[in-house]
């Protein structure tokens, strides 16, 4: 400990690490509570199925508009960062869940702030991960990898906390958590401000997340002519609405189905932290598992483990059978999100593989639209089981249609 400290005194590169590292595993604290466990919160307070559903899918609408209207802000302002668009979006969400705090159960102000924060929970993370670009900008080598990789298992200890509070004390807990993390995060993000401004270094170019310059300019003649030209890849984001379907109707609705089997929100956190601790090997090793596999495989591998986690989780009949269905992200989701990257690079020219990565992100926004709105609508209508079956048939369709178009695509780079 001592060494480290050391280290972290005298090596710059090592502490802006550190703090970075840090903010990630904050970050994901915050969407542990704002997000993850929301379902339990709002269940807790009365709401639906369908409002939560509802809810979560304006939330994800508004992040995406968000993000971008924030994004080409950035991008046309000269004295406006990256670090100035998390400090802000730090303060907004600390003061919302400070609110959150002293509202009624089933109150219009209830979902109000479990909709801001949800909204800009979402919205924080391509602007944290373009932090770690911007750092590197003052000349420091920057290992994202384990910045990322311990967001996970931060998510993982806060889940478990969540959960036993949520359960003993009040649902409550989530948002006053939410609270003291999201102060954390605006103080540190604070806190690398004032440290690299330190140094005097004039960064000229600042790194944009969503660069809108490139990505802003969809019009109807070139969609067109990006389809034709890549008609095997917009097969394959077909099988990616399709398939992250059944994971947003799991994760979204996981409460709902914990206790469709005796669980409670202790469960809930429980079933969250396994998932996000199983997450860390593919994520950590991911690298020697493209060199060994191939990036084309492990996309066909993560697209059959998202239909098995879902199956599982479609047949199970108590709290144990659960957390057996949820070791399976470990091979689905933790897969699928580095690999699709080094996809789109692999098989599109740099002209065109920043499109082709947005073309990744829009398919998973409009699945956590439908799945969230259709989710909420099939658990109130027909239950957890016939809607957990439905995300099932759709999941295995998006398998196939992943399978057919991985099979069929060729490298055009």
């Amino acid at each position: 400990m001592t060494e480290l400290l050391e280290r972290y005194k005298n090596s710059f590169e090592f502490k802006m690490n550190v703090l970075y590292t840090v903010t990630q595993g904050l970050y994901w604290m915050l969407v542990c509570c704002t997000v993850s466990m929301g379902s339990a919160y709002l269940s807790n307070r009365g709401y639906s199925t369908f409002s939560i559903g509802l809810l979560f899918a304006i939330a994800y609408l508004f992040a995406a508009i968000i993000q971008q209207i924030v994004s080409i802000a950035t991008d046309n302002s000269i004295s406006f960062d990256v670090i100035d668009v998390l400090a802000i979006i730090g303060v907004i969400i600390s003061v919302d869940l400070f609110i959150a705090l002293f509202t009624s159960e089933k109150g219009f102000a209830t979902g109000v702030t479990f909709l801001i924060a949800a909204m800009l929970a979402t919205v924080i993370q391509p602007f944290l991960n373009a932090l770690n670009f911007h750092i590197e900008n003052f000349g420091i080598h920057m290992n994202y990898g384990v910045a990322r990789a311990s967001g996970s298992f931060f998510f993982f200890v806060m889940s478990l906390f969540v959960g036993f509070f949520m359960k003993v004390i009040s649902e409550k807990a989530t948002m006053f958590l939410g609270f003291v993390v999201a102060l954390l995060f605006t103080y540190l993000i604070i806190f690398i401000y004032r440290t690299l401004k330190s140094t005097g270094i004039k960064v000229n170019k600042e790194f944009d997340p969503l660069e809108p310059d490139i990505t802003n300019n969809f019009s109807n003649s070139y969609i067109k002519s990006f389809i034709n030209k890549y008609q095997m890849f917009f097969l394959f984001l077909i099988g990616i609405v399709c398939f992250f379907f059944g994971h947003i109707i799991v994760n979204n609705f996981l409460f709902q189905i914990a206790v469709n089997v005796g669980g409670d929100e202790a469960s809930n956190g429980g079933l969250l932290a396994l998932q996000a601790i199983v997450e860390l090997p593919a994520m950590i090793f991911f690298n020697w598992l493209r060199e060994r596999f191939g990036t084309k495989p492990l996309l066909a591998t993560s697209s059959v483990f998202f239909l098995i986690k879902i199956f599982f989780t479609a047949i199970a009949v108590n709290v144990g059978m659960l957390y057996f269905s949820m070791i399976f992200q470990a091979l689905s989701f933790a897969l699928f999100i580095p690999a699709s990257v080094h996809f789109v690079d692999e098989i599109m020219p740099k002209s065109d593989a920043v499109k082709g990565q947005a073309f990744i992100t829009i398919s998973m926004t409009f699945s956590s639209l439908i799945g969230s709105v259709i989710g909420g609508i099939l658990i109130n209508l027909f239950g957890v089981n016939v809607t957990l079956w439905f995300g099932f048939v759709v999941t295995f369709i998006g398998a196939i249609i992943t399978f057919w178009s991985l099979l069929r695509i060729n490298t055009q780079k």
